[in-house]
C-alpha cells in the first residue's frame, strides 16, 4: 500500500477525485486549532495501487504525528507528501510542479552542526525509485530537485535571504515536507514529496495569490501523484 499525506483538504479532494472504490476507515482523533480534525483515512485505488490518503492540518507537528499514525496503522511500501508550495527560483513558475530529491529544514541550525542541502543533521534524500519514475513522465514545467520545510509561510526577502545562504539550490518551500520524511526515515519507509506552485515568493506581493491559485495548483499535484503511483 502507498500512503499519501496532504496539510489541506483541497489536496485531499483532488486525489480522491482520482481514486476509485474508496472506502473510509476512522482514526485517532486529533484536536487542531481548537477543533477535532476530521480523523478519516480514504482507503481505495490509484490504477492497480492500494492507496491510503488523508488530510493532518498544517506545519510539521501535525505532519510527524500523522506519518507516525500512517506507519503503525497501514505499514505502507511508501510514502508521499502531497500538496502545494512557493517556488524560490526564478524558473519555477505557478502551475510548474516539483518533485524533491532533497528535502531540508531551513530553520535547523545548531551550532557546529552544517546547514546544507549534504548535511545529515538537516537534509534527506528523496526516494529513487520515485524520482525514476518521474522522469519517465517528465514535461514541461515539471522539475526535479531540493525542498526546504519550516514553520513559517515564505514571503520576506529576509527569508529568502536565509534560505538561498544555506539552500542555494532549493525550488520551493512549504511547511511539512521534512516533517514526513524525518518520520517515514526513522521507521525506515521510503518517501517522495510532489508539489505543485501556488505562488512564486521571489515575486514581491505574489503570495497573495496562494488562495486564488490553490485549487488548480491542488489539482495539478494529484494528476501527477497518480501517474507516479500508477507505476511505482
Amino acid at each position: 500500500m502507498i500512503a499519501v499525506i496532504c496539510a489541506m483538504k483541497e489536496e485531499r479532494d483532488a486525489l480522491l477525485q482520482k481514486m476509485k472504490d474508496v472506502a473510509v476507515k476512522k482514526g485517532k482523533k486529533i484536536l487542531y486549532h481548537g477543533e477535532k480534525l476530521d480523523n478519516e483515512y480514504y482507503v481505495g485505488k490509484l490504477g492497480k495501487k492500494d492507496t491510503v490518503v488523508c488530510r493532518r492540518g498544517v506545519g510539521q507537528v501535525y505532519a510527524s504525528i500523522t506519518t507516525l499514525l500512517l506507519i503503525q496503522k497501514f505499514k505502507p511500501e511508501l510514502i508521499i507528501n502531497l500538496g502545494v508550495a512557493g517556488s524560490l527560483n526564478e524558473n519555477v513558475h505557478v502551475s510548474h510542479i516539483v518533485v524533491a530529491d532533497t528535502v531540508s529544514n531551513w530553520r535547523f541550525d545548531v551550532p557546529g552542526w552544517e546547514r546544507s542541502e549534504e548535511s545529515l543533521y538537516c537534509s534527506f534524500k528523496c526516494d529513487e525509485k520515485v524520482l525514476n519514475v518521474f522522469e519517465k513522465i517528465k514535461g514541461e514545467g515539471m522539475h526535479t530537485g531540493g525542498i526546504v520545510t519550516g514553520d513559517e509561510f515564505i514571503y520576506k526577502k529576509s527569508q529568502v535571504k536565509e534560505i538561498k545562504r544555506f539552500y542555494p539550490k532549493s525550488l520551493c518551500g512549504e511547511m511539512e515536507g521534512y516533517a514526513v520524511a524525518s518520520v517515514a526515515y526513522a521507521f525506515d519507509v521510503p518517501f517522495g514529496i510532489i508539489r505543485s506552485i501556488s505562488d512564486e515568493t521571489l515575486v514581491s506581493g505574489n503570495f497573495k495569490m496562494f488562495d486564488f491559485n490553490l485549487e488548480d495548483a491542488a489539482e495539478k499535484a494529484a494528476a501527477l501523484c497518480k501517474e507516479i503511483i500508477k507505476r511505482y
